[in-house]
């Protein structure tokens, strides 16, 4: 196989792969129907998923009847970044609607508001008490020590939850907010009755087959636990998971937003996730139950995956956003598209500006590349000499085209590795752009959305079917059958049109990734079709 031909085979599977992952990312798995009983299994390590044992029976806890029936209040909480809203009935998180963030592109957009609104889907923070029956506190209304809270800043305020079981055990929620944190601190504490430890915190969310929100993808239950970044999504909610040991954070990603639980304390954690429908459960608390404490802390980040708030709470919440194999080239990437949006303020021209800059990177091994092309196409005559003179014996065949090679100090991969070379740089940028909430609803030129494919910016409807203008995209293909109608052919005219048949299968596969990237492979383009150009031009 020519070398030509080897190179558009590994494009070809290349965007395959990450075409296959980024489907997979965008829309998820359709989870199967979840299994009514699970057969108990042993983990053999302590960080590894496994099949959850079967649970006892959960009652939900119902408030006791008082003199006068207390009516279910709601509080909110306003800070720099969100508007939170609690229920008084089991004390849980009702609402959490981000100031900086839509639920669509359009100017007018609602909020995004990352609590599901689906009624079959339990609230998140509820609590699971353990003691001669294990019951959750979705059924008891909790008294509200505290009254609506507006901070900014440094700014702090508190909201202290009591109540009681039937089992007369007395259980209290607290929440300390601060004005410019995601970040908030959960107290919880189970006292008195049969109470024989601290509450186990319940976190819901979610998981239908294309998630709750479009442009926000469920992905799944994440977790650090042993410095060990463990993601489940899909087949593995439904059969179950569970881990233990030294939990640094849990909780369930979308593709732009995390809702993580953070143990403080330094013991280690039991985790144990289920999913029931369309309803998946995290819960979470001390591995070691029955040991007479009746508290305990932990820390709620409730919040975007932006990589520098991320890592402003210390505890490895980073690794939440998958940078891929090619971290180590992504992060560096999406700082210099930080740099350079200080001074433009348009994510489009930060990419534009990054393409320029990695095309200046790596002119050297792209000119590399073209010259050994060039060079293999001048000996193209000989070598069909030589095959028609040794056409029957092929090994002394290889071993003169080896040595015409040699005379002329040709490398036969000068044209192929270069390109290799790239692939990192190209998967890299491909993670940079598509993974982070920075281009999420980010504007430009009549592009609404840089994370959504640029079709969507010019829809129209025909037959019933909701369609639009690929107008990037075809450029982007235009482009592409450009650079190769203008890189030399070192193979047969069948080869040749073979390689010119490239764009369009390009084409047909960029139509549906984000429009961030087809500007990145349109601007890489027509970079590399002005440098061939003045290649060519030196060179005859």
């Amino acid at each position: 196989m020519e070398k030509r031909a080897l190179i558009a085979v590994v494009l070809s599977l290349l965007i395959l792969i990450l075409y296959q992952e980024w489907m997979t990312r965008q829309y998820g798995t359709s989870p199967p129907p979840v299994q009514e009983s699970q057969q108990a299994e042993k983990t053999a390590e302590k960080v590894a998923p496994a099949a959850p044992k079967p649970q006892p029976k959960v009652e939900v806890a119902k408030a006791p009847i008082p003199a006068k029936p207390q009516s279910v209040k709601e509080v909110r909480v306003e800070t720099d970044h969100y508007v939170a809203i609690f229920t008084s009935r089991g004390a849980r998180l009702k609402s959490f609607k981000f100031k900086q963030y839509r639920t669509a592109a359009d100017q007018k957009s609602p909020p995004f508001d990352l609590v599901s609104s689906n009624t079959a889907i339990p609230l998140p923070l509820g609590l699971q008490l353990s003691g001669a029956k294990t019951l959750t506190d979705e059924g008891l209304v909790y008294a509200i020590e505290g009254a609506d809270l507006r901070l900014s800043g440094d700014g702090q305020g508190t909201l202290r939850f009591q109540a009681q079981t039937p089992r007369r055990t007395a259980v209290r929620k607290e929440f300390t907010f601060t004005g410019s944190s995601y970040a908030i601190r959960m107290t919880v504490s189970a006292q008195g009755g049969d109470a024989t430890g601290a509450p186990e915190v319940l976190l819901t969310s979610q998981v239908p087959a294309n998630g709750p929100h479009q442009d926000a993808p469920f992905e799944g239950f994440l977790a650090q636990v042993g410095g060990k970044t463990v993601r489940e999504h899909g087949e593995a909610l439904a059969k179950g998971v569970e881990l233990s040991g030294a939990v640094s954070w849990a909780g369930f990603g979308h593709t732009y937003f995390l809702f993580a639980v953070l143990p403080e304390g330094g013991k280690e954690q039991k985790v144990a996730v289920t999913q029931t429908g369309p309803a998946v459960t995290m819960k979470i608390g001390a591995q070691a139950q029955g040991s007479g404490e009746t508290s305990a802390v932990h820390t709620l980040f409730i919040g975007p995956k932006q990589l520098d708030t991320l890592k402003s709470i210390n505890r490895g919440l980073e690794h939440a956003i998958d940078f891929g194999y090619f971290g180590f080239v992504s992060i560096p990437l999406l700082y210099a598209l930080h740099f350079s949006h200080q001074f433009t303020s348009s994510y489009g021209i930060d990419i534009i500006l990054l393409t320029i800059l990695i095309k200046l990177l790596t002119a050297p091994l792209t000119h590399k590349s073209f010259a050994s092309m060039k060079q293999m196409q001048k000996l193209q005559p000989q070598m069909e000499r030589l095959k028609e003179k040794f056409k029957d014996e092929k090994e002394k065949l290889n071993k003169e085209i080896m040595e015409l090679y040699r005379r002329n100090k040709v490398n036969p991969f000068g044209g192929c590795l270069p390109m290799l070379l790239q692939f990192p740089v190209f998967i890299g940028l491909y993670n940079a752009l598509q993974t982070p909430i920075e281009l999420r609803h980010a504007p430009f030129l009549w592009i609404a959305d840089l994370s959504r494919p640029d079709w969507e910016a010019l829809p129209f409807t025909l037959s019933g079917w909701s369609l639009g203008i690929p107008i990037l995209t075809l450029l982007m293909g235009a482009s592409m059958f450009v650079q190769q109608w203008m890189t030399p052919s070192a193979g047969d005219p069948n080869q040749r049109r073979m390689m010119l048949m490239m764009p369009l299968i390009f084409t047909f596969m960029f139509i549906n990734f984000p429009s961030g990237l087809t500007i990145y492979w349109l601007v890489n383009n027509i970079l590399t079709i002005a440098q061939q150009y003045l290649i060519s031009r030196k060179e005859s």
